[in-house]
């Protein structure tokens, strides 16, 4: 049923439906006889509820329509206006299409969502929560993505250029098959040595001497974290 429609608001629409369709039977029983005009005049009447009824639960769906769509509208507004979105978690809400580039999203909760391509640039995602998301191809050069939870997570594809995962907890990730990194990511403490690491693509960084570097990153303590106090 319908949310955001009253009981008694059905209750009223289904009586209407069940007058029409009580008076257009008595309209059909009463044409076999010789009661014509009553059986027009019954059959008008039941046809009038019958309309109305369709037209009340027209004018219902498209009102409630609306009102979603409308507050969907103003959600997907706000977000994505937003630079800081402390605790953030989309719930019902769609989020395909925002851009998070940039925002301040420490201990968001994105778990179980499908974040196919997600726009996480430059975010500070300190302990947000990606438990068995699905961030295959998502971009995440140079994000903060210290003491964030990845269980379960598919970073298939994923762009981790220059991004610090300095205690973040990859335990039980599913694939980084292809995942994007270079000499600037930072990973956690011993993870290098997990059989994950063959999966991703090392990519090559200028450094400002001009030499080219390319290697899959380095473990904290040894690289420079950017991890906020």
């Amino acid at each position: 049923m319908l949310g955001g429609i009253a009981p008694w608001q059905w209750a009223l629409v289904f009586l209407l439906v069940f007058l029409g369709v009580l008076l257009a039977v008595i309209a059909w029983w009463l044409a076999s006889g010789a009661h014509s005009v009553e059986s027009s005049i019954l059959s008008g009447v039941g046809g009038g509820l019958i309309t109305g009824f369709a037209v009340s639960l027209s004018i219902q769906f498209l009102t409630k329509s609306l009102e979603v769509a409308q507050e969907e509208a103003t959600w997907h507004a706000n977000v994505t206006v937003a630079s800081m979105l402390y605790g953030f978690s989309p719930g019902k809400h769609s989020i395909k299409g925002i851009s998070f580039n940039g925002k301040d999203m420490r201990d968001a909760d994105f778990r179980g969502a499908d974040l196919t391509g997600a726009q996480f640039r430059d975010a500070v995602l300190r302990g947000a929560d990606f438990t068995d998301a699905n961030l295959t191809g998502a971009n995440f050069i140079g994000a903060n993505l210290s003491k964030t939870v990845f269980r379960g997570a598919t970073l298939q594809e994923a762009l981790l250029l220059s991004a610090n995962l300095t205690k973040a907890d990859l335990r039980g990730v599913r694939s980084l098959e292809g995942a994007q990194v270079n000499a600037l990511t930072c990973w956690p403490a011993k993870f290098m040595s997990d059989p994950l690491m063959q999966q991703v693509r090392a990519m090559k960084v200028i450094e400002t001497n001009g030499d080219v570097v390319t290697n899959s990153g380095k473990e904290a303590p040894s690289c420079i974290s950017t991890e906020d106090p």
